[in-house]
């Protein structure tokens, strides 16, 4: 038997269970299902193989490093991510960093949202365009989240769509729907002006013609919480972003 795949390996989003059978008597049961975590963490065999490696060294990175191949920066990476989905919603040392953040207003994004997570102690909850509550927290290199835990929403990339936004007069599609389903980069599903395409380019290492990650429904989010834009659904050629007027000047 087959071991249960949580994440799409093409593009990243949780998987669902459709049908349960009964092995006995064959019956079938169709419906969307979550996938079962024993534990509440939702770790992937990627994570669950870190963990069980840290444990097996009692947190000596020097060792976990050389047994996974891995450098320094990885594995504190990968220590990151599954301290998001223990809960511990606090990075060690924010404290400190939060104190020394420049939040005096300059009119960038970023600086809008690093002060707004400021104010409410360094983690926020906002909502997914379908309502569904999404935990964001702040941290040195832009924002992480509890829908997509690897994921690290990077300060300059909030700045730089919400530059491009203004660019195409204010309003720009996410590209989601398409970068989910696996549309090339630079097609007619998913243009070089998407929110997407664009971001995957500029700041992901992709390349015109290849498939990305969806990262934009995150992003949008948290500009949409940060009172940047409104996050739209489709009308009818995709779900976008709008500035608001103040972000337009």
């Amino acid at each position: 038997m087959g071991k249960l795949i949580e994440k799409c390996p093409s593009c990243g989003s949780d998987m669902s269970i459709k049908t349960l059978v009964c092995k006995n008597c064959g019956i079938e049961i169709n419906c969307d299902f979550e996938i079962p975590s024993g534990n509440g963490l939702n770790l992937n065999e990627e994570e669950y193989e870190f963990l069980k490696t840290f444990i097996k060294y009692e947190g000596n990175i020097s060792k976990v490093q050389e047994e996974l191949g891995l450098g320094y920066t990885s594995v504190k990476a990968k220590l990151k991510t599954l301290n998001v989905k223990f809960g511990n919603e606090t990075d060690m040392g924010m404290d400190e960093y939060k104190e020394s953040l420049n939040t005096d207003g300059k009119g960038l994004a970023s600086q809008r949202i690093i002060g707004m997570l400021n104010s409410f102690g360094g983690t926020a909850e906002c909502k997914m365009l379908r309502g569904e509550p999404l935990k964001i927290w702040l941290t040195e290199d832009g924002v992480r989240n509890s829908g997509f835990p690897e994921l690290v929403c990077r300060w300059e990339v909030f700045d730089a769509i919400v530059a491009k936004a203004k660019e195409l007069g204010g309003k720009m599609y996410r590209g989601d729907s398409a970068a989910q389903n696996g549309a090339k980069i630079g097609s007619k599903q998913l243009p070089l002006d998407t929110i997407d395409a664009f971001i995957s380019v500029n700041f992901y290492g992709k390349k015109e013609g290849e498939s990305t990650l969806r990262r934009s429904t995150y992003y949008a989010a948290i500009l949409a919480w940060a009172a940047i834009c409104d996050n739209r659904r489709s009308d009818g050629v995709g779900g976008y972003i709008e500035l608001l007027p103040r972000w337009m000047e």
